[in-house]
């Protein structure tokens, strides 16, 4: 336990040293102008693209459960959803991490299975991932386009992003196909657990495939809301460069998300300087003011810490209520 809070304030010391040299070396009186001129109206749009983006998430999973056929309120669903990415937010990894929270609030409000549980937030994860990733590419894709340049720094990046890439295309291959990719490290995994285990993995393994059916409507729904939910990403960096006066094309506002998705791969909080230096990187190259760059970078910060702040505040408030209950029970 010590041990993480070390490395989280590592992290966040860190963070807040790349955070100061960008401030410094761009002119922390040109940014804050271009931050605080953001509209009334941009920060409406912004919003309620960011709840719908919410939204459209918990929808996603409550598909994924329903096709297990357990039903949940679709409110529990937004406060799971909403509580997880708050406790994901603040740690290293942005795009990973309070996960056990959400598998955590279903078992002890609903005493819902653990096992089903993990299962349902990995399937959801695996959709994420892949519209995380699409994006990167399709978004280096339109920045190629743009500038006929790549900066070295994010053609290093790239390769490194090869080996998830390829991991979630013999994902999917192997899951509609109904071949187990467990089978391909089935020894390695006997070795570090024991064969009951492993037996173990392989049923879960299944019924994880068993969502990837070609007949299965439940699963297109998943993916058209996956896409629906990259969208409304795209068009919130898209609302966000508008209202900063940037009158860009769609293409443009790809890019621009493209290298906030790879902000996040970098294991600091809140992608706190990465996605600073990244964006001023995209910024320059495509031929816009830096100082916008990390306006940007600000308001898009401040409108997900609002998300995640919300989330905290149902962690600690749910957990409150947990270990009273408890209390009580005990007594």
């Amino acid at each position: 336990m010590k041990k993480n809070i070390v490395l989280i304030l590592i992290s966040f010391l860190i963070a807040g040293i790349i955070f100061y040299f960008v401030f410094s070396r761009i002119g922390a009186e040109e940014i804050w102008r271009e931050f605080f001129s953001f509209s009334s109206s941009g920060i409406f749009w912004v919003l309620i693209l960011s709840v719908i983006f919410v939204l459209s998430g918990a929808l996603r999973w409550q598909l994924i459960l329903k096709d297990r056929g357990d039903k949940f309120p679709l409110k529990d669903l937004i406060f799971a959803s909403t509580a997880g990415f708050g406790i994901s937010y603040f740690t290293p990894f942005a795009i990973l991490g309070g996960e056990a929270f959400k598998g955590y609030y279903l078992n002890k409000k609903f005493s819902f299975s653990w096992t089903k549980g993990v299962i349902s937030i990995f399937i959801d994860k695996i959709f994420e991932m892949s519209v995380f990733f699409l994006i990167i590419i399709l978004g280096i894709t339109c920045f190629i386009f743009e500038t006929l340049t790549l900066p070295l720094s994010v053609r290093i990046i790239l390769m490194v992003l090869l080996f998830p890439i390829i991991i979630l295309f013999i994902f999917y291959f192997k899951a509609f196909k109904k071949q187990s990719m467990i089978k391909l490290i089935e020894k390695p995994v006997k070795r570090i657990t024991n064969k009951k285990m492993a037996n173990v993995v392989l049923l879960h393994e299944k019924e994880i495939f068993n969502f990837f059916r070609s007949e299965n409507k439940n699963m297109w729904y998943v993916i058209i809301l996956s896409f629906i939910r990259g969208i409304v990403n795209w068009l919130r960096s898209w609302a966000i460069l508008y209202f900063l006066g940037l009158k860009v094309g769609g293409a443009v506002a790809f890019s621009v998300i493209a290298f906030t998705n790879l902000s996040y791969l970098f294991p600091l909080p809140a992608a706190l300087g990465s996605h600073e230096v990244l964006q001023a990187i995209s910024f320059f190259a495509l031929g816009l003011v830096s100082e916008k760059a990390v306006a940007f970078t600000l308001i898009l910060r401040a409108f997900d810490i609002l998300i995640a702040i919300a989330g905290i505040f149902i962690v600690l408030r749910f957990s409150s209520k947990w270990i009273k209950e408890k209390l009580i029970m005990d007594s």
